[in-house]
């Protein structure tokens, strides 16, 4: 004749929470007992697999801190969508135990010409170290001066990173950079990413004890690092160097304080 107990299973992880009353025979307590092990070494190995396929980001390098002001996504055409982006007057670059005071040199809005319509495609703000004067009429000479350096932006349009990269690149060209420079093609290669309207992307840039440029840029859900001669200063001149269009003068007028 077959015994009958009582068997309650009662899980205390909220997620898988029931509780069940049944009559069963010593059996199938034996099976339900195998099953439950087998359940709690497959929730094992799901988190072991999400440790390893998940990418683990660290928190930004940056801080900002002041009084914001703000820029707004208005005045250029129909498709403005009026989004308000705060930037502050100062900010820091904090790498282990080291922290780098930087100021705000200027802020402003980078609009661009497409088909026939100007329409805003995202608001920079960029800053260096505190004790380092903008040279207004030289202002990649500041920037290779500054050991610290942070180049903050908003987007108000959603691009690729193909499309950022491919904009940077046709600006870095036009000021005499090296595409074919090992170390910018490692950073380029690391384009992949896309930016939606109100996400950020920041380029930090610092000076290594050997002389070259680390250049870090975070961006939704990614984080690219690279190293070389100048490496940083190079892609500032994207953004403070010659201008490839209209837009993008008005923008480096307003970074450098003008």
């Amino acid at each position: 004749m077959p015994v009958y107990s009582r068997f309650q299973l009662n899980n205390k992880k909220q997620f898988f929470r029931m509780k069940l009353t049944v009559f069963v025979t010593g059996e199938t307590l034996k099976k339900i007992a195998f099953l439950i092990k087998e359940k709690r070494m497959l929730q094992k190995m799901s988190l072991a697999l999400l440790l390893v396929v998940s990418p683990i980001y660290a928190a930004s390098l940056v801080e900002y801190s002041g009084t914001p002001t703000e820029l707004k996504d208005t005045g250029k055409s129909m498709t403005d969508t009026g989004r308000v982006v705060k930037v502050f007057p100062s900010a820091s670059i904090t790498k282990g135990k080291e922290k780098m005071d930087l100021k705000m040199t200027g802020s402003g809005i980078r609009w661009k010409t497409v088909a026939i319509m100007d329409v805003n495609v995202y608001a920079a703000a960029n800053y260096l170290d505190a004790a380092v004067v903008m040279n207004k009429q030289n202002p990649i000479e500041s920037v290779g001066n500054s050991k610290g350096k942070v180049m903050h932006m908003t987007f108000f349009r959603s691009l690729t990173s193909k499309e950022i990269g491919d904009a940077l690149k046709a600006a870095l060209e036009k000021n005499g950079v090296d595409l074919n420079a090992p170390h910018l093609k490692n950073f380029f290669g690391q384009f992949e990413f896309a930016m939606s309207p109100g996400e950020t992307m920041t380029l930090i840039g610092t000076k290594l004890p050997n002389g070259e440029e680390e250049l870090v840029l975070e961006a939704p859900g990614k984080v690219i690092k690279g190293q070389g001669k100048n490496l940083a200063t190079d892609v500032w001149k994207g953004y403070l160097g010659i201008p490839v269009d209209k837009g993008l003068e008005d923008l480096k007028n307003k970074l450098v304080g003008n």
